[in-house]
């Protein structure tokens, strides 16, 4: 065998035929002998131990809007192979080649979401795995003269890996001025301070919460009584002051029956909810109520990839489009190959700016449904959306847009 070493002090490489004579070496494809005096031994630390960090500082917990454009690594490894998890599954997986013994990873915020999305994901969490390619472990013994000889075998090295530590990440589409935390514990997941919702409706509120987290959670109902109408009462309800005993996202269905149970039960009452300032610790929200039904109902995703109802007063025109070809044989014509299709054009009541904003989210979620008489809902697919907010106080905020069923069926 051929092999090459480092003979004496002076760093002058020589063809070695004595090398298969030393003692205490075992068989290998490559071997390297030199004196341990040798100036060059801490080389070979530096090929075993191959050093990548992740030098971008992260916070505990983020908006998805709010994760950082880049993130940069220090290596001296030839390439790194980056993965991106999401709540321990693996979304994207792709091999870098540093520059400058540096490597930035862009688009995060887009993978992330991506997956959230399809999942139907509000909260997760998320890690970046760095690894360094599979070294080939050496094998280190020295002869009676004190030379070091190292043998490059068939067992590799396990593959270094640098990691991001879990980071809570929840969906969010638009960024803020607050940074996550605070929008989190000033904010319920909804770009909307207050909803009206019709007796027979319901609101689904929803908030992220730390585990133990303790705070005032309050409601204040307005409420008239059968017996005495038109005196306007309150009653304040206390409900605990701890969420979860868990990190979570807490969602609570809210409905006029509920609060009116609970008044009528506190004050032996026939009573009639007209109103609820709500508040979880330092986030509040307004609920109003009508007796008005909505022509429209429809589901939806919001920003934060949560489930609402928009409760849509206003007036909608059923369309009916024939398709069809005209076939004349003698004095009898005869349609054939006929196609119905039916389009629902919606144009709301007139809306505040709150709700304007709102709604344009149900225009744009990846995700609508539509109520149908038995309380179920069915997809349906938006389009030829007219979405003008303005602020002025002269001009209604209406919104238009078409929608049909997602199915291409006509529904009774």
């Amino acid at each position: 065998m051929l092999a090459w070493a480092f003979r004496g002090s002076c760093g002058k490489y020589t063809k070695n035929p004595q090398l298969s004579q030393a003692k205490k070496r075992k068989s290998a494809k490559n071997t390297c002998l030199f004196p341990s005096h040798h100036p060059f031994v801490p080389l070979h630390q530096k090929i075993i131990d191959m050093a990548t960090s992740i030098i971008t500082d992260f916070e505990s917990i983020y908006l998805t809007a709010h994760l950082p454009e880049e993130v940069s690594l220090e290596t001296d490894a030839e390439s790194l192979e980056i993965s991106i998890y999401v709540n321990n599954s693996k979304v994207f997986t792709s091999s870098y080649y540093p520059y400058n013994d540096e490597v930035i990873i862009r688009d995060i915020r887009s993978i992330v979401e991506a997956n959230m999305l399809e999942r139907k994901l509000c909260l997760a969490t998320m890690k970046i795995v760095a690894t360094e390619p599979k070294e080939t472990k050496p094998d280190v013994t020295y002869d009676d003269d004190g030379n070091i000889y190292m043998e490059f075998g068939d067992e590799e090295e396990e593959p270094v890996t640098e990691t991001v530590d879990n980071i809570k990440v929840v969906y969010c589409r638009f960024k803020t001025t607050e940074i996550s935390d605070e929008f989190l514990r000033y904010s319920f997941l909804t770009n909307r301070k207050s909803a009206l919702i019709p007796m027979n409706g319901q609101l689904k509120l929803s908030n992220y919460t730390r585990a133990y987290a303790v705070g005032s959670n309050t409601a204040l109902i307005y409420y008239s009584r059968r017996d005495i109408p038109g005196a306007i009462f309150t009653y304040n309800l206390t409900m605990g002051k701890m969420q979860s005993e868990s990190e979570k996202i807490v969602s609570t269905t809210l409905t006029h029956q509920y609060f009116k149970q609970i008044v009528d039960q506190a004050k032996s009452v026939n009573s009639k909810v007209h109103g609820v300032e709500y508040q979880i610790g330092s986030k509040h929200f307004n609920i109003f109520f009508t007796e008005e039904l909505p022509t429209d109902v429809f589901s939806f995703y919001n920003a934060f990839n949560i489930e609402e109802r928009a409760y849509l007063y206003g007036a909608t025109t059923i369309k009916t489009e024939i398709d069809r070809s005209e076939a004349v044989c003698g004095d009898y014509t005869q349609f054939y190959d006929e196609k119905v299709k039916t389009k629902y054009e919606v144009e709301t009541a007139p809306l505040t700016i709150d709700e304007a904003k709102w709604l344009n989210q149900m225009l744009t979620s990846k995700l609508v449904k539509h109520s149908m008489e038995d309380g179920s809902f069915e997809e349906i697919l938006i389009s030829d959306i007219t979405s003008e907010v303005t602020n002025s106080d002269k001009d209604l905020i209406r919104l238009k847009f078409t929608w049909k069923y997602a199915d291409g069926n006509e529904w009774l």
